[in-house]
């Protein structure tokens, strides 16, 4: 069973790689994209820039005491709130921040989060955030014009993350980050917009699928587990008997 969910993991890997830079058409002509860690993308996609084709901000810094009496106390989010695909909202820390701040780090359902220091990359979609929620400068946050397109994104992510890219490329300096300029100038597929919609969905659908999968898996593991250690505290507490019949 553990072998099961290394193989779903494998298959979800294999899946979102060959999508994001394949397309759905198994078919389709290609042409190198002249991204090395990208390779070969069908020849009617684009290749751009991250920063031409998404609005990307950096978050605040952490402020502990307030500047000034209009100053307020808001929840916030940090890289250790994003999991590949979801954020959590549990439990947020606060910190003083301006309206200002509000406006222009304020983070709202449907933003896609991206890690800036920690796992370079790791992104997740926001689902419900508290009023006045905001993001720390350990978080990029994106946005687009069709949802799609962030799921899209979020996506392609993965695949760089996987593949080892965004380690390498954020391990050039003494700390590993990955910088507003880093993130707007990384090079990414582009297929036209019907395109990243469909692979959005078709990808939404199989890693649900997968997700589900792993889970009952996980289930019956952790059953197993509960099963073997009832079974040896009851041998070795003589709770049932384990001697064999000597004739």
């Amino acid at each position: 069973k553990q072998r099961q969910l290394e193989l779903l993991e494998e298959k979800r890997t294999a899946l979102i790689t060959n999508a994001v830079s394949k397309g759905l058409d198994p078919n389709v002509k290609t042409k190198h994209s002249g991204v090395e860690w990208l390779g070969k993308v069908p020849e009617h996609w684009r290749v751009a820039s991250a920063k031409w084709v998404y609005e990307i901000q950096l978050g605040k810094m952490l402020q502990n005491q307030p500047n000034c009496p209009s100053d307020k106390a808001v929840p916030y989010l940090k890289a250790v709130h994003v999991n590949w695909g979801s954020v959590s909202n549990d439990e947020l820390p606060t910190m003083w921040a301006t309206l200002s701040d509000v406006n222009s780090h304020g983070v709202r359902q449907g933003d896609l989060l991206v890690c800036e220091g920690g796992e370079p990359g790791r992104a997740g979609i926001v689902g419900t955030v508290p009023d006045g929620c905001i993001m720390q400068n350990s978080l990029h946050r994106v946005r687009a014009e069709n949802q799609y397109d962030l799921v899209f994104l979020l996506y392609v992510l993965w695949k760089a993350n996987k593949c080892g890219y965004l380690e390498t490329e954020c391990n050039k300096a003494t700390i590993t980050h990955f910088t507003g300029e880093k993130f707007g100038n990384l090079r990414i597929p582009w297929p036209p917009g019907n395109e990243r919609g469909l692979i959005a969905d078709f990808l939404d659908n199989e890693t649900n699928r997968i997700n589900d999968l792993k889970d009952k898996i996980q289930e019956s593991i952790d059953t197993l587990q509960e099963y073997r250690s009832a079974l040896i505290s009851a041998a070795v507490t003589g709770q049932i008997d384990v001697r064999e019949e000597v004739v």
